[in-house]
């Protein structure tokens, strides 16, 4: 009986580790497919004067083929904020950060599993025989025939009790390092918002380009109309025909510049949502936004806020709390480790003597095996490995310390430069609407006057122009003021609460 058992312990054994390893080779070919016929035979390439003829390789494109885009709705008109949603759940970027982040949160518990004690089975079966020569009588010799079984299953338990803040270093480390990464996922959600607003406004300002363009297109028309009806009656010259003709070409061309313009806004419009751009998007006119008329706060407080809460600024402090931490567990490598150990589990043993040829019955023990003690672990001599270790870890220190400096410093000046650009805007965008008053009461006065001879045509043409050109600066202005409020936004940090705050009220409703 003792026999079977052991055979059985050992065969179950041997068959939980196939097992294992079964699913895990099983596991691995469900997420990266079958590149067996692919990799057989692979070689560099022949020479540097060709290139590389691949293998069959039909089963890669299937990872690359476009998933189509089911959040888009082709019929619907998306406002801005709308367009940021959509970007937040379609975005691979925050995708990718936000596993990064779940690959840190790991990174915790495996740094706290040091703390926990290690506790591993093993078992063990051999079968021996073995022949001696054994000396019977003075003048007769013959051979011990020796044959024994052994089953012995131990549980082994090992306990870091004392490490001098090693496993400590390990763990404050990770956190700083999730710290970052959860820093980071918020900071890769303003960056695809801010860049979402920057594309939707570009595109509305190209649209609204489009629009001043069509309305050039269509006094430059009437003007040519009238310079033809002009000449007809012989109050005008072939030479103010043509110049009418001219710019009426000349504005139509302007039209076609401007609505190619728009292709591309669309495109890096569809990029930062993080579509395909073959998917029909409308948007809203920007001209429904609200404009600020105004900044209540100064740039000092600005920059104070940009200091307190602007992700990417906290994260690499988090990232600097780290590399101490690392310098913390270099240290303590320099230091011995007091463990406990255990084992315990069974022996399970029978033994068959043969002598001359006569076997002995076979004799049999099952007893309990244990054993516990305290290793004291000290690495005296390494060549300077913990040394370097140590020196290297400092030196990373110090290259965050000096990288969190320059951050700083930009983030600063990002800050006031977007603070001036919208004070300016601010008040531009006054002058700019008061511009287009006056230029285009000053094209209705002068076109009329030229219908009642009363006026050149070049005086018309340039007040069109001017008429032109100041619709083209309000429209400019509009979209800088707003590119630049979300640029302060973005730069001081305010964006993300802006986010969290929508976030948090759309969860509520």
């Amino acid at each position: 009986m003792k026999s079977k058992w052991q055979t059985v312990l050992v065969a179950g054994f041997c068959a939980m580790v196939i097992r294992l390893n079964v699913c895990g080779a099983d596991e691995v070919a469900t997420l990266t497919g079958d590149s067996t016929d692919v990799l057989k035979g692979l070689k560099a390439p022949v020479s540097a004067e060709s290139p590389w003829r691949p293998p069959d390789m039909a089963g890669f494109p299937s990872v690359l083929k476009v998933r189509p885009d089911q959040e888009v709705d082709a019929q619907r008109d998306y406002e801005l904020a709308e367009l940021i949603d959509l970007a937040e759940r379609a975005n691979p970027t925050t995708k990718a950060a936000w596993e990064q982040a779940k690959q840190a949160a790991s990174a915790v518990g495996l740094a706290r599993s040091e703390y926990f004690p290690l506790l591993a089975l093993r078992a063990s079966g051999d079968y021996a025989r073995e022949q001696a020569p054994l000396p019977l009588t003075p003048t007769k010799g013959g051979f011990e025939d020796v044959k024994a079984q052994e089953a012995e299953p131990v549980a082994d338990l090992e306990w870091v009790l004392l490490d001098f803040g090693r496993r400590k270093s390990a763990v404050d480390a990770a956190k700083n390092r999730l710290l970052a990464a959860n820093l980071g996922f918020n900071a890769r959600h303003q960056e695809i918002v801010f860049k979402v607003q920057s594309a939707f406004y570009e595109l509305s300002k190209v649209r609204g380009r489009i629009e001043v363009a069509q309305s050039s297109l269509a006094s430059a028309l009437k003007v040519q109309e009238a310079a033809e009806a002009r000449f007809k009656l012989g109050l005008a010259t072939a030479p103010d025909v043509s110049l009418a003709r001219q710019q009426a070409v000349q504005a139509a061309f302007e039209m076609e510049d401007v609505l190619a313009k728009e292709r591309d806004a669309q495109v890096i419009l569809a990029e930062s949502i993080g579509i395909t751009p073959t998917v029909p998007l409308h948007v809203v006119d920007f001209s429904k936004l609200s404009i600020p008329t105004n900044l209540q706060e100064t740039v000092e407080k600005f920059i104070d806020r940009t200091l307190e809460q602007r992700p990417d600024l906290l994260a690499q402090v988090a990232i600097l709390r780290q590399k101490e931490a690392e310098i913390r567990h270099a240290r303590a490598a320099c230091y011995p480790t007091l463990s406990f150990a255990g084992e315990a589990g069974g022996a399970f043993e029978r033994a068959q003597v043969g002598v001359a040829g006569n076997s002995l019955p076979w004799a049999s023990t099952q007893q309990a095996t244990w054993g516990v003690g305290l290793e004291l672990t000290w690495s005296l001599f390494d060549g300077g490995a913990r040394r370097r270790k140590l020196e290297a870890a400092r030196a990373e220190r110090e290259a965050v310390q000096h990288t969190l400096e320059d951050l700083r410093d930009k983030a600063i000046s990002q800050v006031w430069l977007y603070y001036t650009d919208t004070k300016l805007a601010i008040r531009r965008l006054d002058v700019a609407v008061t511009l287009v008053e006056a230029s285009d009461k000053s094209y209705r006065q002068t076109f009329e006057a030229y219908q009642n001879g009363l006026s050149s045509l070049v005086d018309v043409l340039t007040s069109r122009r001017e008429l032109s050109q100041a619709r083209y600066t309000q429209l400019d202005t509009r979209a800088t003021l707003l590119e630049s409020t979300a640029a302060l936004a973005y730069s001081s940090g305010d964006l993300g609460r802006q986010l969290l705050k929508r976030k948090t009220e759309k969860h509520e409703r």
